[in-house]
């Protein structure tokens, strides 16, 4: 319907997520590490149903030799939770600096920056990865159901690994995300952005005009190592300001020019323009919050987490319609002078 009347341009989507509570109680709660007594299917709630067959799915796709990671699936965990609740196992244990640990759901948007409209939404684990895998999930759904691929994409810094701008990049979506970067350094010596790679040489140069090599090995998949020889750091004069380790070593990722492209984009007007209209969907999370009050969720399990983002976007969706479209009447002293 929002696209029928044309609140929805299709140029340009935004992506967030938030926290919201789960409706457990914290207390109720084991540590991931240690074995669980749960108790048989006929006896358990739906949730720790749910959570189970999670796990077996997740088992048999290991013993498979599949892949469940980043579907978003409660039983997806490559290392074991640091606390599981009782009451609603699905749900992830959040720990920040200043804030009293609870457990939480993310409620995740993809909108279209014209009206701020909700193109979709889904509720997953609140997990970095699940985040981006899911992004991919939502505008690969949008193009298969509303023929709607965007130009760009804005989002933080959550989606700014390189794995997602690469998928966007070749998808000819133009990702106006902040670089997930964290090679800089707080200890005041040099970071890899002093660094400067010569890209026909696959070389980079120090500060100190020294060459870093490669031996062209791969780590972890997407990790390649350059080094400088032992000699040049040896007499090198800046290489208290450098590093404490024999010879100075550099990481870059394979996909490296994907993210430099995408960090020159952070100078233009297309980038910082996208960076003011994503602030449509955080007024979206603030109305589901403060006037909606789902601040906490009222269904457990992944399903009915799920079932409740998509009712909530729904019913904002349905809120803006009506107050974009559908203009009150005129006083009744306007009507009589007319």
């Amino acid at each position: 319907m929002c696209i029928a009347t044309g609140l929805v341009g299709g140029e340009a989507f935004s992506i967030d997520a938030s926290l919201i509570k789960a409706d457990v109680d914290k207390k109720k709660r084991m540590p991931g590490d240690q074995p669980i007594a749960w108790p048989k299917a006929e006896e358990a709630s739906h949730a720790v149903r749910e959570y189970l067959a999670a796990l077996d799915t997740a088992r048999g796709d290991e013993d498979g030799g599949g892949d469940a990671g980043g579907s978003g699936k409660g039983g997806d965990r490559h290392k074991p939770p640091k606390e599981v609740s009782l009451t609603d196992p699905q749900a992830t244990w959040v720990a920040r600096p200043g804030l009293d640990p609870f457990f939480a759901y993310d409620a995740n948007y993809l909108i279209d920056n014209k009206a701020g409209i909700i193109i979709d939404a889904v509720g997953t684990r609140a997990n970095r990865t699940v985040e981006i895998a899911v992004t991919q999930t939502m505008v690969d759904r949008v193009e298969r159901r509303f023929d709607l691929r965007p130009q760009r994409l804005a989002g933080d810094t959550v989606y700014g690994a390189v794995r997602l701008l690469k998928w966007l990049v070749d998808r000819n979506i133009t990702p106006h995300v902040p670089v997930w970067d964290r090679s800089a350094r707080t200890d005041g010596t040099f970071s890899r952005a002093d660094f400067v790679f010569d890209q026909q040489r696959n070389i980079y140069i120090c500060p100190g005009s020294a060459e870093l090599t490669s031996t062209g090995n791969i780590d972890q998949g997407h990790i390649v190592y350059y080094r400088a020889s032992k000699s040049d750091c040896s007499q090198c004069s800046l290489k208290p300001k450098c590093t404490t380790a024999v010879v100075r070593k550099i990481t870059r990722d394979l996909d490296e020019d994907v993210r430099d492209r995408v960090r020159a984009l952070a100078d233009t007007e297309a980038f910082q323009r996208s960076r003011r209209e994503r602030k449509k969907v955080e007024m979206r999370f603030a109305h589901m919050k403060r006037i909606l009050r789902l601040d906490r969720f009222r269904l457990r399990g992944l399903s009915g987490i799920r079932d409740e983002v998509l009712l909530t976007a729904t019913a904002q969706n349905l809120r803006r319609l009506a107050k974009l479209l559908c203009r009150a009447p005129p006083p009744p002293e306007a009507a009589c002078l007319a």
